[in-house]
């Protein structure tokens, strides 16, 4: 079926007279409608249960459940209960459209009806309901995703406050703290009191702290930068500091995330002076043989040239 060929909607019709019924079908189908009807509303409710149509045609005076009572029963169905019903009956006193108001209708149409009246109704319940429709899929959509950010700061949070790598957020260009974890004042040697609020450079992080907060302010994201940090005590810690930009209520900072290397950077040291070390007397010992060596080639040479002579 090609699309021009769908159905505007679903609709079902329930009324006790064959003649209403062979009427309003007839009239919506050559609308392009899809149309089932029903003569008594206990069939009706199946129906509507087994596959909800887009909107009811409902008739009040019908044997054994009058409409009325069939609008209530499927008011109070969670599959049927969005279903937008409008009344078709010959009853006309206020009271009788006041009850079918209080049932749950959303319209009521009195017979002998004009078909471009009920037409009229019926497009502005279907597109009322569309619209429904459309605001409850954008509102559960807005609530996944609000969801979705809330688990996503909640994990962030965690990860933040658990990490073992210090970690810090600041503004741009200012470079001023607005968040650190516990490791990022275990290295530091600050507490938090005395850490917000405050910038980088007011703190006296480091011996080379301009050259940082000025690739700090071209908001370029960098890692694995070495760095010297000074702590409060004054002590120097190898770090190597990567800094990303992340987005909070609209703003932007810089996340610092450093992984402390000293311990790694002394063993290093450690290795370096220990190999030249060991290398250093055997290197001695290889060049005075090399010297040795010279020494001997020079006087072979010179015994050589004397022998040579002496034959002449």
């Amino acid at each position: 079926m090609i699309e021009s060929d769908l159905p505007k909607a679903d609709i079902l019709v329930i009324d006790d007279t064959p003649e209403n019924l062979n009427l309003l079908s007839t009239m919506l189908i050559n609308r392009g409608y899809k149309v089932r009807s029903v003569t008594k509303g206990s069939t009706g409710i199946r129906r509507a249960q087994t596959l909800p149509p887009d909107l009811i045609l409902l008739d009040v005076n019908m044997p054994e459940m009058n409409g009325y009572e069939v609008c209530e029963q499927l008011k109070s169905d969670d599959r049927t209960c969005n279903i937008p019903i409008i009344f078709i009956s010959a009853l006309e006193a206020v009271n009788d459209k006041v009850k079918a108001f209080q049932a749950g209708g959303v319209d009521y149409i009195t017979k002998p009806f004009q078909i471009e009246e009920v037409f009229a109704r019926i497009e502005t319940h279907l597109t009322l309901r569309r619209l429904q429709n459309q605001l409850q899929s954008q509102n559960a959509q807005l609530q996944q995703e609000i969801r979705d950010r809330q688990h996503a700061e909640e994990k962030f949070a965690t990860i933040f406050r658990q990490s073992p790598n210090p970690i810090a957020i600041v503004t741009i260009p200012e470079g001023r703290f607005v968040e650190v974890n516990s490791s990022f004042l275990s290295i530091s040697g600050y507490s938090l009191d005395e850490v917000a609020g405050c910038t980088i450079a007011q703190l006296h992080l480091g011996h080379d702290i301009d050259t940082f907060m000025r690739r700090l302010q071209t908001r370029t994201a960098f890692h694995n930068l070495e760095f010297e940090l000074l702590t409060r005590s004054q002590t120097r810690k190898n770090i190597l500091l990567s800094v990303d930009h992340v987005e909070l209520n609209g703003t932007s900072y810089a996340l610092l995330i450093a992984n402390d290397i000293t311990e790694r950077k002394r063993l290093e040291n450690e290795f370096i002076s220990l190999v030249s070390h060991e290398l250093r007397t055997p290197l001695t010992s290889m060049m005075g043989s090399l010297d040795l060596l010279a020494l001997l080639n020079h006087a072979m040479n010179r015994c050589g040239t004397g022998t040579s002579e002496n034959l002449r």
